[in-house]
């Protein structure tokens, strides 16, 4: 196994670990811990392949912005759970007035960008992903673009943008055992079938 697959199956094991307690409901800051950083293994590996991972997206579709931004708004929760001391590694962070905006709401966009940047390099998604990636957008259509059609996305989740948030993922957690059932998307070659949660080889 070369090591950008290693990076990408540790990716996999950590976004698999994420989206489970995701979708059970548990355990807020371990899934963001997770989440951001399969994140950051994708990002590299695709910088490296020269593959579009969203960040990439982002620059392309917005060349003014400078690289670095990206990654502080995606990390701003991330560093001030992993990190004790600040860049100088002298002075400890003052981090409570950032955490305390912190909540599983937060957790939504890094997974659903782990599992856009996992798609573009392996190329398929676990069926929880690709409910999830429906769901993202549901709850969140003023992040699509103005052409797309959100009529599928309201077909799948009606009228969830007024639910409360717990409704919203016991909504999700159904899509995704449902989902799971159906042999055609299932069998598609799109679907990766590997259970979420990492099992070691035999």
């Amino acid at each position: 196994m070369d090591a950008h697959q290693l990076k990408i199956d540790i990716a996999r094991a950590q976004l698999g670990a994420a989206t489970d307690l995701f979708l059970r409901d548990r355990d807020p800051i371990s899934v963001h811990a997770l989440a951001c950083g399969a994140c950051e293994l994708l990002e590299g590996v695709g910088q490296v392949e020269n593959v579009e991972v969203l960040s990439a997206l982002v620059l392309k579709l917005n060349p003014d912005m400078q690289p670095g931004k990206i990654v502080r708004l995606r990390n701003q929760y991330w560093n001030a759970i992993k990190h004790f001391y600040a860049q100088d590694k002298k002075t400890v962070r003052e981090d409570a007035e950032l955490l305390a905006h912190f909540s599983d709401v937060q957790n939504d966009t890094v997974i659903w960008q782990g599992w856009h940047d996992y798609q573009a390099l392996a190329g398929m998604l676990p069926i929880e992903a690709q409910v999830l990636q429906v769901w993202y957008f549901a709850i969140n259509e003023d992040k699509l673009a103005p052409e797309v059609d959100k009529g599928p996305y309201r077909k799948f989740f009606p009228n969830i943008q007024s639910d409360q948030r717990t409704e919203q993922k016991r909504r999700l957690k159904r899509a995704c055992e449902k989902f799971r059932k159906n042999r055609q998307i299932m069998a598609d070659r799109k679907t990766e079938n590997r259970p979420l949660l990492y099992r070691r080889p035999e």
